[in-house]
């Protein structure tokens, strides 16, 4: 059977202006990014952006999950982003693709794999050979599956940009110069081009003079045009916005901001009277499964962020039009009549309470989850080619090793314990990243315990992101240190060997818990945070990601393709032990408008 005939699509930049589907018209995209979504919500995800006025969809390839463990590509499942412009070509949009290598996006490392960090002789993000070989690796496989999809092969991705806000970074050239030429050798003959902040910095280090460059800002289009125009980046630039910031990304501990639905409606209503182009960033965020979310460097600190990445969107996480939606569609029926039409709410649902009746501690699972590493001092997760979870360092001492220690470049979040009791939780916002030992007795057991809670997704701290520890120093004299250490990487990725027994009547170690529940119909819902302190969330196998009680999140999303009709298996890993043993949901997801406040 031969493919249905596909709607002719074209578009490029020349003299100015943008050319779309052959004559000046705006390019008028939202962002959806597919890895943050499951693919039985593309479509509706899709046609929501279309019934907004919209006519194209935007997205990053997401380079830190299709290749998560070195050398293994996964293009499946929530993974497959052919699918995904597939379903934007059933329904008329045009698609934008960024490809990175280099994405930032809030995600672990910017979407680059953390393993990359244990690559000797590496430097991110420039002509640095090691960095490429690895770059050039995905996106050859990766431009292969777009090839066909081209607008020039009859398809509808209509252009792709050239790694993303390279001026914020560094000013390699013959670096973007291979980038483009590695796209070129893949295939790739549609419209590329660069995007950076709107300043003469950003502007003039980011961009070449063979290909046009894109502006991104929060507010004010008419301004940050002006900026374009003037800085002479040697190409006949049009007005087109890549990322109008229609909304914020949020972290744990921070009171989360909100970008109003007037000023962004605004925004577009200018865009629109220039005749301009533009990209929101995002029309739907949705979720940092798993493991996946990053985090910022601010001056005062580390800041990881939010499991949910609804980021006050066009969309809320769990598709449904929010105040913003309405406002922007309003401004595009005004000037694009006949292009929107309402949007369905999604359904969601409140099923009946887990109750969690099987436990099982993480110290009698590590030999279900990991196998041991004999070496002489710490190494950090990505020694071992591990980008995502936990990684377990355990030692024997004697009383003589009592004192203060410090942990030497850990990151992120560690556990320490002695003999079973927990004795110290350090952090890396910590002044002083130290711990007391008191030892009484020979032969006892030291246990460090350090989470990955997500690597910097922007600026150059990215390059020192190696989560775990490297040393257990005396902090006395920072020079005695602890040796002879087993390691164990926990990258949490199959939980399907632990052997789960009875609650204990008191628990405050890390541990896993298990409950069911019974699903009669299918539809979306929250799970409420369990009442512990901070830990993760299984569903049938599938990590809905990371929860912490400071807030301001306080659900974690629960999309309705995770479930099935009957029971459906819940296991909980808390880090500090459960206060309640009932697991409760939420048909909408809660954030407190809470004060703001520092990580603890």
């Amino acid at each position: 059977m031969s493919e249905p005939a596909r709607n002719r699509m074209d578009f490029a930049i020349r003299d100015h202006q943008v050319i779309f589907n052959g004559r000046k018209q705006p390019l008028l995209s939202g962002a959806i990014h597919y890895f943050r979504t499951l693919p039985d919500q593309w479509h509706d995800r899709l046609l929501k952006l279309k019934n907004c006025g919209f006519n194209a969809v935007e997205t990053y390839l997401a380079w830190h999950l299709h290749e998560e463990q070195e050398g293994n590509f996964d293009f499946s499942g929530r993974l497959d982003f052919v699918r995904f412009i597939r379903t934007a070509e059933e329904l008329g949009l045009a698609v934008i693709v960024r490809p990175g290598p280099y994405i930032c996006s809030e995600c672990d490392l910017g979407g680059l794999p953390g393993w990359l960090l244990g690559k000797p002789g590496l430097r991110l993000r420039c002509s640095n050979p090691v960095f490429m070989h690895y770059a050039e690796a995905f996106l050859s496989r990766a431009l292969k599956l777009l090839e066909p999809l081209q607008c020039t092969r009859g398809g509808n991705i209509i252009a792709m940009q050239v790694e993303n806000e390279y001026g914020s970074y560094a000013a390699d050239k013959d670096y973007l110069r291979r980038l483009v030429t590695v796209f070129r050798d893949c295939g790739i003959d549609i419209q590329l081009f660069t995007s950076d902040g709107a300043t003469e910095y950003t502007l003039k280090n980011g961009t070449l003079p063979e290909l046009p460059a894109t502006v991104n800002y929060r507010n004010h289009p008419l301004a940050a045009y002006r900026i374009l125009d003037a800085c002479g980046t040697g190409y006949p630039n049009a007005h087109l916005t890549m990322e109008l910031w229609t909304g914020k990304a949020w972290h744990w501990g921070v009171k989360p901001e909100h970008h109003a639905d007037r000023d962004v409606a605004q925004d577009i209503r200018e865009i629109l009277s220039e005749g301009a182009s533009v990209n929101c960033y995002m029309f739907h965020g949705g979720t940092n499964f798993g493991f996946t979310s990053g985090a910022n460097y601010f001056p005062q600190g580390y800041l990881p962020l939010l499991t949910s990445y609804e980021v006050d969107g066009f969309l809320d996480e769990g598709g449904n039009p929010t105040g913003k939606y309405f406002a922007v569609q309003k401004v595009m029926e005004e000037f694009r009549p006949g292009t929107t039409a309402p949007p369905q709410e999604s359904v969601s649902t409140v099923y009946p309470a887990v109750k969690l009746d099987g436990f099982v501690s993480l110290s009698d699972s590590l030999d279900a989850l990991s196998r041991p590493v004999s070496l002489p001092l710490p190494e950090t997760m990505e020694y071992f080619g591990q980008s995502f979870g936990f990684i377990h360092y355990s030692t024997r001492i004697d009383p003589v090793n009592s004192g203060k220690y410090l942990l030497r470049n850990m990151r992120d979040r560690a556990l320490v314990r002695l003999n079973g009791k927990m004795i110290a939780v350090v952090s890396r916002q910590d002044e002083n990243r130290t711990f007391s030992l008191e030892v009484t007795e020979n032969n006892s057991l030291l246990e460090i315990l350090v989470e990955n809670m997500g690597r910097v997704n922007y600026n150059t701290e990215m390059e020192f992101e190696r989560k775990g520890l490297t040393a257990v120093v005396q902090q006395e004299n920072h020079v005695g240190q602890l040796t002879g250490w087993q390691i164990r990487p926990l990258p949490l990725k199959d939980l399907s060997r632990l052997k789960f027994g009875g609650i204990p009547e008191e628990n405050h170690e890390p541990g896993f818990y298990r409950g069911e529940f019974e699903a009669s119909e299918i539809a979306d819902t929250f799970l409420r945070f369990p009442d512990g302190v901070r830990g993760y969330v299984w569903v049938n196998g599938f990590n809905l990601g990371r929860y912490w009680t400071i807030g301001p999140q306080r659900t974690l999303y629960l999309p309705y393709p995770v479930l099935k009709e009957g029971k459906n298996e819940v296991i909980v890993f808390e880090l500090h032990g459960l206060n309640s043993l009932q697991l409760r949901f939420s048909p909408r997801r809660i954030i407190d408008e809470m004060s703001e406040m520092f990580l603890p």
